[in-house]
């Protein structure tokens, strides 16, 4: 089993902007890239760069995020507000629904565990 260090790893980008049908606001336009997937497809982990928007999301899946650079905001389906910037560090569970809403261009790390 090999570690998987992101530094000396080079993925390709590929789009990962929310459907059409789901943004609010703006015109989000983002980037993912995956440093890691499991052999089954249930644990993946990488990059995730967006410019300005909003959207509707419903999750799945639990995701961990670190925050690198822009700020935003998670607002839950009951109006709960959790503003995000550079340095945070969260969790989403499984589960939530909202919107996600990025307001400076942001960059994040993320690990996602599927059910």
């Amino acid at each position: 089993m090999t570690i998987v260090c992101f530094g000396s790893l080079h993925p390709v980008g590929v789009d990962a902007g929310p459907a059409p049908d789901r943004i609010v606001s703006g015109d989000p336009q983002a980037t993912l890239w995956v440093y890691h997937e499991s052999e089954d497809g249930q644990f993946s982990a990488g990059v995730w760069k967006c410019t300005p928007g909003r959207w509707r999301i419903a999750y799945d899946e639990q995701e961990y995020c670190h925050i690198l650079s822009g700020s935003g905001t998670l607002i839950s389906s009951d109006g709960q507000r959790c503003p995000i910037a550079a340095g945070d560090q969260f969790v989403v569970p499984s589960g939530f629904a909202g919107e996600w809403e990025v307001i400076e261009t942001m960059t994040k790390n993320w690990v996602v565990m599927l059910p």
